[in-house]
């Protein structure tokens, strides 16, 4: 062997085959073998005419060509096995919590909480997940704005209920705060992926309906989760609702809530209707008495209520106004806080508000303080030269609505604030700089004045009328038994026609059986606690006795003193006034007999034209007493519901 490379296999002579060449224009139209070919290049073409050959053979193979063609290009069959279909979604949360099988439910939560005993977390999160399972469906109203409070927990079947209500008090106060936070961001999450999550939602309600407390704690974390979302509508409202649920269970954890959460992002249209509900809810739910408002606070809801932001819901509005009754008791529930802070701060209020109606519920706010308590009128008179407009604008509304004012505070100290108003205000009247609202102030304070006065000179002359009626009637009944024997006279008459000893006979004897029997019913049930209420009144009881007969006895001695003197004093008169005493005895009689003419008179056409038909005494008694019957039977009936549905529950 040589050790030179050598070529095996290749002829030297015919080693270079003849190319043909072609132009370029015919270049364009000739394809590439690899990528230019088409299925047609394939086949052998077949002349139109070959010899020996009929045509009716060349269409039979040119058909056959095509068939083979089609198959060709007809796409393959994906013989994979088709995926199994998912669960029908339930059409409404009650459909689907009933379908949830409870023995599953409470198997998980049992199986978790034995494989991980000191997680109580774990617990927790395997139940929401097999909810959010179960109750894939979607909610168009992340809120639930048209179902009633404390839905969609109070739907839930009391036994699937009772397994969450166990999961979460054997989790502890810590770790339901813990929960509570991982919930609500994961429903944040999962609504973003458009995942479910309303099986959070059921942990998030229950948690915020039974630790408000332990909600607002973080209510700073759960304002950046909010932020987070704020630009998601129905993530937004969902953290909300979420977080607003305390309020239904506490009143004050609803105000911190609505403060913090609810406020930032009250003005931004698409939220603004539903925290109005929200609040209108919150407001309705303070009659327990049970909260505690703030003045700031309470002056922030005013604010939001009497507001003149055109894109707030009117009908919500409206419904807040007449609502804000409810708030003034939590006002003055801390008996220990003073109220001369109050002056200042709502008069301060008042004038920079221009809605009437914002205006008079902050003065009747100031009224309320100054009925509490009397000496706050010091505090007003010491602020009064720097706050001579908003005062103004108290002093108007004291003067506008006298009648029932006055009635609730303090007049003689009023009067002695309004007296040295008028010494500030002529001292002020000296100055070149004139204070604003200063010519108002005179006016109504004098419009005051003279309301006061008329007041009092009608309420006096109302009492003296009073007491000259009532003595003139004691002067007509005593003149008619004087004259007559008590049996001839016509007040007997009178009070035997009118049956007036027998209705009061009855009421006495009813008065009195009535009383007997709850003698009897407190000595059978309750017999120690009788005996310390008559050993403790009996002293009393005793007194009163006693009292009642030194009472009698000087009635008596004063009868025996007027009929010693009657005769003298009359004897005087005469002397004096001679024919006075029979023209007066006469004047009365015939007065009294037309006042007894024109009573009956009046009785008969009132029984005769007025009480008749459908406004007879037999009519009236009749459909009284059918309504007192129906009632009782609804009653009853409604009682047998409430209690059927019960047992029910329970069961």
């Amino acid at each position: 062997m040589s050790g030179q490379w050598e070529v095996v296999g290749k002829k030297k002579g015919n080693s270079k085959l003849p190319v043909p060449k072609v132009s370029a224009k015919d270049n364009s139209n000739v394809k590439s073998p690899v990528n230019g070919s088409k299925i047609e290049d394939s086949y052998p073409k077949l002349p139109e005419k070959v010899a020996g050959v009929e045509p009716k053979i060349v269409q039979e193979v040119k058909k056959s060509q095509e068939k083979s063609k089609l198959k060709l290009r007809k796409p393959q069959r994906n013989d994979r096995p088709s995926e199994p279909q998912k669960p029908k979604s339930p059409k409404s949360i009650e459909t689907g919590l009933n379908s949830i099988d409870v023995k599953e439910f409470e198997s998980i939560y049992e199986t978790s909480k034995n494989r991980y005993p000191d997680a109580p977390i774990v617990w927790l999160k395997e139940l929401v997940y097999f909810l959010n399972q179960k109750m894939s469906l979607e909610i168009q109203d992340p809120v639930f704005s048209s179902k009633p409070q404390g839905y969609p927990i109070s739907a839930v079947p009391s036994e699937l209920r009772g397994v969450i209500e166990k999961s979460v008090k054997e989790a502890g106060k810590n770790n339901a705060q813990q929960f509570f936070d991982f919930c609500l961001t994961s429903m944040a999450t999962d609504m973003g992926k458009g995942l479910p999550a309303l099986g959070y939602k059921f942990f998030l309600q229950y948690i915020a309906l039974n630790e408000p407390v332990l909600i607002t704690s973080n209510v700073n974390k759960h304002r950046v989760l909010r932020n987070s979302y704020q630009n998601r509508l129905n993530i937004g409202l969902s953290i909300l609702w979420a977080v607003g649920n305390v309020a239904y269970s506490d009143f004050n954890s609803g105000v911190t809530v609505f403060r913090e959460l609810f406020l930032p992002v009250i003005d931004i249209k698409s939220y603004s209707p539903y925290i109005l509900s929200y609040l209108k809810n919150l407001i309705s739910n303070s009659g327990d008495g049970n909260g505690i408002l703030t003045k700031e606070d309470f002056l922030l809801i005013l604010d939001i209520i009497y507001t003149s932001k055109k894109h707030f819901p009117v009908d919500l509005l409206r419904e807040l106004s007449n609502k804000v009754s409810n708030l003034k008791p939590l006002l003055f529930v801390d008996n220990k806080e003073k109220y001369h802070s109050y002056i200042e701060l709502l008069l301060k209020k008042v004038v920079s508000t221009s809605n009437k109606s914002h205006q008079n519920c902050l003065c009747d706010i100031l009224v309320e303080v100054f009925q509490r308590d009397s000496t706050t009128f010091a505090t007003w008179r010491k602020i009064y030269p720097k706050n001579v407009a908003s005062s103004v604008i108290l002093l108007e509304f004291i003067g506008d609505n006298w009648d029932t004012i006055s009635k609730r505070i303090d007049r003689a100290a009023l009067k002695d604030l309004l007296n040295s108003f008028q010494d500030v205000n002529d001292e002020l009247s000296t100055k070149k700089r004139k204070e604003d609202g200063l010519r108002e102030s005179i006016n109504a304070i004098q419009k005051i004045n003279e309301k006061m006065a008329a007041k009092k000179k009608s309420s006096s002359s109302c009492r003296t009328l009073s007491l000259l009626v009532i003595i003139a009637l004691a002067g007509l009944v005593l003149f008619d038994i004087k004259q007559n024997t008590w049996d001839n006279s016509r007040t007997r008459k009178a009070l035997k026609d009118y049956r007036v000893c027998e209705y009061s006979q009855k009421a006495l004897n009813t008065t009195r059986e009535g009383l007997n029997w709850l003698d009897g019913r407190i000595e059978q049930n309750f017999p120690a606690f009788r005996k310390t209420v008559i050993d403790f009144s009996e002293p009393y009881v005793e007194l009163a006795i006693s009292t009642g007969k030194i009472t009698r006895n000087g009635f008596y001695n004063m009868k025996e003193v007027v009929l010693e003197k009657y005769p003298l004093v009359l004897q005087s008169i005469e002397s004096y006034a001679p024919g006075l005493m029979e023209q007066s005895q006469k004047a009365l009689s015939d007065v009294y007999s037309s006042s007894v003419l024109y009573c009956n008179r009046g009785i008969d056409y009132l029984r005769k034209e007025v009480f008749v038909g459908q406004l007879s005494p037999e009519n009236v008694q009749r459909v009284v007493i059918e309504a007192f019957n129906t009632t009782q039977q609804k009653a009853t009936e409604y009682y047998h519901w409430i209690y059927k549905k019960v047992q029910t529950t329970i069961k």
